[in-house]
């Protein structure tokens, strides 16, 4: 089936597009048939790359709330700024 049609029936609640199953592809998660420039799949090989991408739990990690998540990406996020500032490989607006 073609990208753009088996999302529906292999992710009825949405949350993927054709560039992210084509992304997989590339990750090789994915079998993807290229026909005509046009890329098809099928259920099975979409069932196979959700089985690929389960996450397993750290056995030892705490559970990260995700706002935690999203304070530490964006103290990231600002200090790459700062440090590219610094070096001159960006300017300050």
């Amino acid at each position: 089936m073609r990208l753009k049609d088996i999302i529906p029936i292999a992710f009825p609640h949405g949350g993927i597009s054709p560039a992210g199953l084509r992304r997989e592809a590339r990750r090789g998660r994915l079998k993807l048939m290229r026909i005509a420039g046009k890329d098809f799949t099928t259920l099975a090989a979409i069932e196979e790359m959700q089985r690929l991408c389960v996450v397993e739990p750290e056995s030892n990690a705490a559970p990260v709330h995700p706002d935690d998540q999203s304070k530490a990406a964006l103290a990231a996020a600002l200090a790459m700024a700062k440090e590219l500032r610094e070096t001159g490989k960006i300017s300050k607006r």
